[in-house]
């Protein structure tokens, strides 16, 4: 019966073992998302500069959107159901992340700067119009190549913009040792290996057997996790000094 419960992974029902890192890696994801994102809320709080509010905001998100794909995987887990579109909210995490390493550059170097305000507005609606594609498109279809190839291109795209405003961010001179400096390097990390696990599905469109991408994957997985908790220790860290 749809739903009963029945534990194991979609694509590898009969593999006990990396069901069983899946089910741990996704609870470790469960739990530090949730944390990261009640630090972020708290930071939004207790900020008294009203420009601060956007990305606290877009940090909170970033949490509950790795819990959200987190859930999901749990729920294929423990039950018959399969929902592929449960990518698409790590590719809107991954988004996000990006994003937030463009709103602390920009806190360094307005875009009046260096012209970037138009191209930048371009690209974004662009990434929203590919993570609504994803989505829809996982949930009416399923794991299509088409599909695939675009949910990794756009993780692989979004990681790339995240990490080139990070590096750039983190060059300033004058945001040494500052929150912006801590932020950026604490949540590159997340972006990468974020980005990794549904950009490491290209792999599967070379032919590369579907069990041993997953073994892949969960190791970003639990990576991204890591990362998380590092991170949530610096927003913890910012909190006190509030």
């Amino acid at each position: 019966m749809v739903g009963s419960i029945e534990v194991g992974l979609p694509f590898a029902p009969n593999n006990p073992n990396l069901t069983f890192i899946f089910f741990v890696a996704l609870t470790l994801l469960v739990v530090l998302g949730l944390r990261f994102s009640f630090y972020a809320y708290r930071n939004r709080r207790e900020s008294d500069l009203v420009a601060e509010h956007r990305l606290w905001d877009y940090l909170a998100l970033v949490g509950l959107l790795a819990v959200g794909f987190a859930v999901l995987g749990l729920v294929e887990i423990l039950t018959t159901y399969v929902l592929p579109f449960k990518s698409a909210l790590l590719l809107a995490h991954v988004f996000l992340l990006a994003v937030t390493m463009r709103i602390l550059y920009r806190s360094v170097v307005p875009a009046a700067t260096d012209g970037g305000t138009t191209r930048e507005r371009t690209l974004t609606r662009a990434a929203v119009l590919a993570v609504a594609v994803v989505f829809v498109g996982f949930a009416l279809v399923g794991r299509s190549p088409a599909l695939l190839a675009a949910l990794s291109g756009s993780a692989l795209a979004f990681a790339v913009a995240g990490f080139s405003f990070g590096r750039r961010g983190a060059a300033e001179t004058r945001v040494q040792g500052t929150v912006v400096d801590t932020l950026l390097r604490h949540l590159l990390p997340v972006l990468l290996f974020a980005s990794l696990v549904p950009a490491v599905e290209l792999a599967v469109l070379v032919g590369l057997d579907r069990v041993v991408v997953l073994h892949i994957q969960v190791v970003f997985v639990i990576m991204t996790a890591t990362t998380l908790m590092t991170a949530t220790i610096k927003l913890r860290q910012n909190l006190a000094s509030l």
